[in-house]
């Protein structure tokens, strides 16, 4: 396990051995800075840092994570399925850490916007960044899960960022290293339930907690902006909208979507 102390123990890297005892099976690591987990991250490892330098959200925005006051991590490894396979992949994950939170005694309930955003009231506090890749063996396909949560944001440091955020629904927050020690579990157990059974059990769950149900949305799509009624998701994890009395997906890789 490759840790850099800092000059005090913290909530994050004094459970650096129970980590690696309780994930034998990884590449524990802990940093005190890097500049992007995403980047840094090696086969069968969680890379998770204090802090990030560079860290990098969807569609090529940066993410905050100033030192001690946010939850960032990258988790790469392999699962058993084709990449054809693998669409809606990224609900199950968000899936993953809203388990975590409820664990911890979260109550909100719509903490999900699609396709990788977790927020309260349309205030973001974490996002999710999946990349895949092929392998040599065809029937199994890379993954990259990064996440970012943001943990004890100072004011300053909230009002720093363009858009409504706030930090995790937490009253009672564990030591950082707790959660992502229960965190790592969920994940584990969302993707065996995922190979197993497919995107098809998480979608009535993803619906019980979607922030955008009953909503009017505008979708941007290259320099289009596309008005309607949010449908819920297709069966393999596509946004639906309903315009001019027809439905329409629409791919995360194409769209940001914005309430109204």
């Amino acid at each position: 396990m490759d840790t850099t102390t800092p000059a005090v123990a913290d909530d994050l890297f004094c459970h650096a051995e129970r980590l690696q005892k309780n994930h034998p099976e990884l590449n524990i690591s802990l940093l005190s800075r890097v500049n992007s987990t995403q980047k840094q991250v090696t086969a069968n490892q969680v890379l998770i840092a204090d802090s990030q330098e560079s860290g990098v959200g969807r569609r090529g925005h940066s993410w905050l994570s100033p030192p001690g006051q946010a939850i960032s991590l990258s988790y790469r490894f392999c699962l058993p399925l084709q990449a054809a396979k693998l669409s809606g992949y990224q609900l199950t994950t968000a899936l993953a850490i809203t388990d975590c939170l409820r664990h911890f005694g979260c109550r909100e309930q719509r903490l999900l916007k699609w396709p990788n955003d977790l927020c309260v009231e349309r205030q973001k506090f974490g996002g999710i960044l999946i990349n895949l890749s092929a392998t040599k063996n065809s029937h199994e396909t890379e993954v990259i899960v990064g996440i970012g949560l943001n943990w004890c944001l100072s004011e300053t440091a909230l009002a720093s960022i363009d858009q409504p955020v706030r930090n995790v629904p937490l009253i009672d927050k564990p030591d950082r290293g707790v959660f992502i020690d229960v965190l790592l579990n969920r994940l584990k157990h969302y993707n065996q339930r995922f190979c197993q059974h497919g995107l098809a059990p998480f979608l009535a769950e993803w619906s019980t907690q979607d922030s955008l149900s009953g909503c009017s949305l505008e979708l941007h799509q290259g320099h289009t902006s596309v008005y309607g009624d949010y449908a819920g998701l297709s069966e393999t994890g596509e946004i639906q909208i309903i315009t001019k009395d027809q439905i329409e997906c629409f791919g995360s890789g194409e769209v940001k979507v914005r309430p109204l």
